[in-house]
């Protein structure tokens, strides 16, 4: 069974939205489970003991939330302990600028976690374009994850 982390921030629910679809994409593949959680009730823990995570944050003045920049913060001495693990990232805005997502794949690449795909950016209330997006991309990252799975499987054997 893999683990997937959804870990996102949000406060008018946009972020929410994106985090909830990224999540049933990733539930839709067989021998997945999803821990969806928001990055203020979320712990160093639940970063070490997931397979793989996904990213949510609201453009916040071309960057990501601060509270999401203060997790990985509390997390640096862990840096060894997670990289190599797949991960995505999405991020919710008023406008179209990517420099939210940005800065959190600055964060997967300082984590050195594996990043398996190009990252969302919705703009305003998230459209059905932007849902299926996201959904899609928690599929990937299980996929991803399952695959990893199924060749450390065959190595040990």
């Amino acid at each position: 069974m893999v683990e997937i982390l959804v870990l996102y921030y949000s406060r008018s629910g946009r972020t929410e939205a994106l985090a909830n679809s990224v999540a049933k994409g990733a539930e839709s593949i067989d021998g997945v489970t999803v821990k969806l959680k928001r990055v203020d009730y979320a712990t160093v823990d639940d970063l070490m003991s997931c397979d793989a995570v996904a990213l949510g944050s609201p453009n916040y003045f071309s960057y990501m939330a601060g509270i999401m920049k203060d997790f990985f913060d509390k997390a640096l001495n862990i840096r060894e302990k997670v990289a190599g693990k797949p991960c995505v990232a999405f991020t919710s805005g008023g406008g179209s600028s990517d420099e939210a997502l940005r800065s959190l794949e600055r964060m997967i690449s300082s984590f050195r976690l594996e990043k398996v795909a190009d990252g969302i950016v919705s703009q305003g209330e998230p459209s059905e374009k932007k849902l299926i997006a996201c959904k899609r991309l928690g599929e990937t990252l299980a996929k991803k994850c399952m695959k990893e799975l199924s060749s450390n499987r065959l190595d040990a054997e």
